[in-house]
Parts: structure tokens; C-alpha cells; sequence
């Protein structure tokens, strides 16, 4: 499969913590806070004061599907025929037989669907972005799914090991290159926790003025390459860890992060989205580093 570094074992102190975090990715030097930074959780929202280590399973594999939303059912991917949840079935039957490492997860995200496409409003028809690939396959239909996802997944695995792209067709679907160099999800399903749908907005408000500055923030239809979106997906697990923040770089970094709020947001931009992947243990759930992607 995949060269898949985690960490997995024990609960060391916070500097073993550390040495063992940066086997995988650096630890950095950095503040983990803006000091300008005057947003903030209301006081309302509580965040559990558990330990985070090693708290989520690392990933494997991970469908993206647009909904244009930033909240949804209680379970997501549950509504049949819908695309979501029929990757859901085809994750079930058939993501162990391709991914021998990490989990196989399916999430509905805020990204755009074709708003023009009336099947895209019932969720017959969708686009999937295939992370940590970073390609998108477009306008998948339902009865396509299962032959689609069982001939393009190992050829997404052998590009990326030989470094080729890969193909721009497969069974009559278009297969383009994602050309952000990251992704950063946001867990904002409100109906699973209030505190995601509250923190959610205000970590991405953050997030978002930072890569304006750094001229790196892209917006709907904007395809200029390298730049870095921020997005919310739904419930991601541990939402009393508020605010969940997962990272996929090209580059080959998978991060998860947890307990962050508004004045961690810059530092998470600069030194872990664009830093080459640094971190502060304090805030890790899992880190992983797989091969980068070429295209």
C-alpha cells in the first residue's frame, strides 16, 4: 500500500511526546497563538480537558462530496440514493480490499455541487474529490459507483507510487488533478454538536484572512493553482475535543489536530499548512506522512 508512519502506542509525557511526533512530522518552534488575534469562543462552548493522543485512527483513504452545506442530517452519509451514501455501502463492502492501512471515510463537505445539474440537488449525481490523491472524479452517477471506485482506486495507488499522473478518463468519467497544495476540514455539523457549528465559522473566518494576506485563499470557480482551501465537513468524531482541524498536504502530510480555537488559526496556516507540516503536540490527535503526490 502506502508507507503509512504513525503513531500508535503508549501514552508517553509531553517531551517523549514530542520526539515520537517528530519522527513523522516537525514540532514547531513556533507560538501555537496570534497574539493579535481577537476572536474567540463564546463562553459557552466547553471543550473537554481529556488527552488527544492517539484519539482518532489514522486515514487512509477519504471521499470529499460536495453538498453546499454546512450542516446536515444526523447521519450525513445515511440518505439512500444519494451518492455519499452509496460509497458508504461500497466503503463497506469493498474499502479493506484496496486499503490495507488507515481508515476508509466518506464525508459530505460545504465545497460546491453543480447547482445547475438537477440531479446534483438530489444526489443522484456528484462530484468526489479522493484524498490524499487530490483528484476529483466528476459527475459520478449512482449505478457507477461501485465499477468506478474498484478500477480507479488502484490505479490511484500505482500513479502515485510510479509518479504518474493519473488517467483523465475512466469508464466515461472524467478524472481531473485537484490543484490546491492542501485542504483543511472543519467539523461544523451542528445537529451532531452545537459547539462544531458554532467554532467552525470562527476558525475559518481566521483561517481564511490569513490566506488572503498570503494570497493563497480560493474561491468558488477561482482554479488558479497552490492554493489552500478551508472547508467544513460533518461529524469527524471527538467533537468534545472542539475545534477539530484535519490537514491533507500534497506534500504527504495527513494531520489532525483538536482543541484549537481562533488564535491558533494563523499559526496553523503558516507553520503547519505551509511549514511543511509542523505541529504542537498539545494539539495532535494523529499524524501521518504518506507519499506525495507528483501531479
Amino acid at each position: 500500500m502506502f508507507a503509512l508512519k504513525n503513531i500508535w502506542k503508549g501514552k508517553p509525557d509531553l517531551s517523549e511526546r514530542d520526539q515520537e511526533i517528530s519522527q513523522t512530522v516537525p514540532i514547531s518552534s513556533c507560538d501555537s497563538e496570534c497574539g493579535s488575534c481577537t476572536t474567540k469562543f463564546p463562553p459557552s462552548v466547553k471543550v473537554d480537558d481529556g488527552d488527544i493522543y492517539k484519539s482518532a485512527q489514522p486515514t487512509g483513504l477519504h471521499f470529499i462530496v460536495p453538498t453546499s452545506k454546512a450542516d446536515w442530517a444526523h447521519d450525513a452519509t445515511g440518505t439512500s440514493n444519494t451518492i455519499e451514501n452509496k460509497i458508504s455501502q461500497w466503503i463497506g463492502k469493498h474499502g479493506a480490499d484496496f486499503v490495507k492501512e488507515g481508515s476508509v471515510k466518506v464525508s459530505a463537505s460545504s465545497l460546491p455541487f453543480d447547482s445547475m445539474d438537477p440531479r446534483c440537488y438530489k444526489g443522484e449525481v456528484n462530484d468526489v474529490l479522493i484524498l490524499p490523491y487530490f483528484v476529483w472524479i466528476k459527475k459520478v452517477d449512482l449505478d457507477n459507483v461501485f465499477p468506478l471506485l474498484n478500477e480507479l482506486i488502484p490505479i490511484l495507488i500505482k500513479s502515485r507510487d510510479d509518479k504518474i499522473s493519473p488517467p483523465t478518463e475512466i469508464q466515461r468519467f472524467k478524472i481531473e488533478i485537484a490543484v490546491e497544495q492542501a485542504y483543511v476540514f472543519l467539523c461544523s455539523h451542528r445537529t451532531r454538536d452545537k459547539r462544531c457549528g458554532i467554532t467552525a465559522p470562527l476558525m475559518k473566518k481566521e483561517m481564511d484572512h490569513r490566506l488572503r494576506e498570503l494570497e493563497l485563499y480560493r474561491d468558488i470557480g477561482d482554479d488558479r493553482p497552490n492554493g489552500v482551501k478551508v472547508c467544513y465537513v460533518n461529524h469527524v468524531g471527538g467533537h468534545k475535543f472542539v475545534a477539530n482541524v484535519q490537514v491533507y498536504m500534497k506534500t504527504g502530510e495527513i494531520i489532525w489536530l483538536a482543541k484549537c480555537n481562533p488564535a491558533n488559526a494563523i499559526p496553523i496556516i503558516d507553520e503547519t499548512v505551509l511549514g511543511g507540516g509542523k505541529v504542537w503536540s498539545k494539539f495532535v490527535r494523529v499524524v501521518q506522512k504518506t507519499k506525495g503526490i507528483e501531479w
